[in-house]
């Protein structure tokens, strides 16, 4: 009796999904999670949820991930699928606390899951006692600016506006308190160039390297 050339099993994980993956220009096909140990995956997903999350699913959400592991015996590779979203569009949702790192383990009802490391230093800026809480939330992370890399938004002058951010925040010396992160699809890459400014999630499109000043302006002028 020949066994079984893949192995499927069950997994769950949180994260923030640092790249959305389109094909043919419109239909979401995968999203690059990272969990707050650091860990990457690439996860596909079930069809049923595609058109469902097609517009919600962008880079910086904090997502929990239900679906199905398998792993190819032969090539040794695995695929995750997702079965079950959870967006979490809470206030922190994109900066998931990280007082404990986490690891993706296989416990013994085969399920993958996050499960925290408890011989680990505190990663939280933050006092044990004001992390034990189940409402605690550790300092925000630095701030990010996503900017669209696909092709559409290149076109359209997505290096220059990254070539313009870079300027502006040395200029202003926020170069270590803002990060410009290049990104997979944004979504409307017909308006592009598109960038989304992390944590607030305000969204950009069909900006120009001259508007980049404002911008920085509008939501880092404080933080100066």
């Amino acid at each position: 009796m020949s066994k079984s050339k893949k192995q499927m099993t069950k997994f769950i994980l949180e994260g923030q999904i640092q790249e959305v993956t389109v094909k043919d220009g419109y239909k979401l096909k995968y999203i690059h999670v990272e969990t707050p140990a650091g860990n990457n995956y690439i996860i596909k997903l079930a069809k049923p949820l595609r058109k469902i999350f097609a517009s919600v699913l962008i880079p910086g959400l904090g997502v929990k991930v239900t679906g199905e592991r398998t792993v190819y015996r032969k090539t040794g590779e695995e695929e995750l699928k997702a079965l079950k979203i959870v967006p979490d569009f809470s206030k922190n949702a994109t900066t998931p606390c990280q007082n404990h790192s986490v690891g993706l383990v296989e416990t013994l009802s085969s399920q993958l899951k996050e499960q925290k490391l408890s011989e680990t230093k505190h990663s939280c800026s933050k006092s044990p006692q004001e992390i034990t809480g189940t409402n605690s939330k550790c300092a925000a992370k630095k701030a990010q600016i996503l900017v669209c890399q696909k092709s559409d938004c290149q076109k359209r002058g997505a290096g220059k506006v990254c070539k313009a951010l870079s300027e502006v925040l040395s200029d202003r010396g926020l170069q270590d308190h803002v990060t410009i992160k290049k990104t997979g699809c944004l979504k409307k890459c017909k308006a592009g160039p598109n960038l989304v400014i992390m944590p607030n999630k305000a969204r950009y499109s069909r900006i120009s390297s001259s508007e980049v000043p404002d911008v920085i302006e509008k939501h880092f002028s404080l933080e100066a």
